[in-house]
């Protein structure tokens, strides 16, 4: 059996027993993450489906896998989910393995598209993963494309205000992506206020009142040790109002130098630092 139909196979027979539900809102779909209580019968079920088309018994390895071999299986990323696990990686330390089957010396992901994307966009080298290895077949699977490839599609409202700050920086991400044609990483670190530049001239007065918390870091682009604000003018306003020296930030890195035009448009509007901005009534 060619690869690609048994990955519809396994997928149409992907349990929802012991999964954890983590968002539910009026409008939201119910979004389900694998949790490490229900990995173990995930896998079993998947192992069990594909022992019955090979009619072989098939064995199980835990290993670290080089995320630059990983292969995906899926056309695209919700963007709900992914946002989500973005968020939980972040702040709760989400590390559950994924799911993969070995084939011809290629890995391919079966269960974990959306944690495999994360991990790659935050500068993983590698993730851990529960292999499962399968017979040689008579017909090459078709080579997937890598996981820096895969679009990112809202299939559901996100009505979390939170969740969805978390989703702009993955839009962000792609978007410059696909601006300058080149790959971008995620790095999370703390800058000093005196370190940003925004990148818009005007805030209003209403946004910086209603903020109670710093819930999601800024985020930004380094030019000469400075900080070029993409998403996070007015968190960054109402940290330097507390009278915070710094706060958290997801830097977007390039893999080649890049001039930014964001940069140039900063500069024309002469805005330096945070004081430049205006907070209208």
């Amino acid at each position: 059996m060619p690869f690609l139909a048994l990955e519809i196979l396994v997928v149409s027979r992907k349990p929802k027993i012991g999964v954890q539900p983590s968002i539910l809102t009026k409008e939201m779909r119910k979004i389900e993450l694998v949790s490490a209580e229900s990995l173990p019968r995930r896998i079993e079920d998947i192992k069990k489906s594909l022992e019955g088309v090979y009619d072989v018994p098939l064995s199980v390895d835990f290993r670290e896998i080089n995320l630059g071999e990983l292969h995906p299986t899926e056309t695209f990323l919700e963007k709900d989910k992914l946002s989500l696990v973005f968020q939980k990686i972040m702040e709760e330390d989400y590390r559950v393995p994924i799911i993969a089957v070995e084939q011809g010396g290629q890995y391919f992901i079966i269960d974990g598209h959306h944690r495999s994307f994360i991990y790659k966009k935050l500068g993983k080298g590698t993730i851990k993963a529960f292999v499962i290895s399968l017979p040689p077949v008579s017909l090459r699977p078709r080579v997937a494309s890598s996981l820096d490839e895969i679009p990112i599609k809202g299939v559901g409202e996100i009505d979390d205000t939170i969740l969805a700050t978390w989703g702009q920086i993955l839009i962000l991400l792609k978007y410059y992506e696909a601006v300058y044609s080149t790959l971008f990483t995620m790095k999370r670190e703390m800058v000093r206020l005196d370190s940003l530049v925004p990148t818009q001239p005007l805030i209003e007065g209403a946004r910086l009142d209603s903020i109670r918390e710093i819930l999601v870091p800024v985020v930004g682009l380094k030019h000469n040790e400075q900080v070029y604000i993409l998403d996070g003018h007015v968190r960054a306003l109402f940290a330097k109002r507390k009278g915070k020296q710094s706060i958290q930030a997801i830097i977007l890195e390039p893999s080649k130098p890049i001039v930014y035009g964001v940069v140039k448009a900063a500069e024309k509007m002469e805005l330096k630092s945070l004081d430049d901005i205006k907070i209208l009534p």
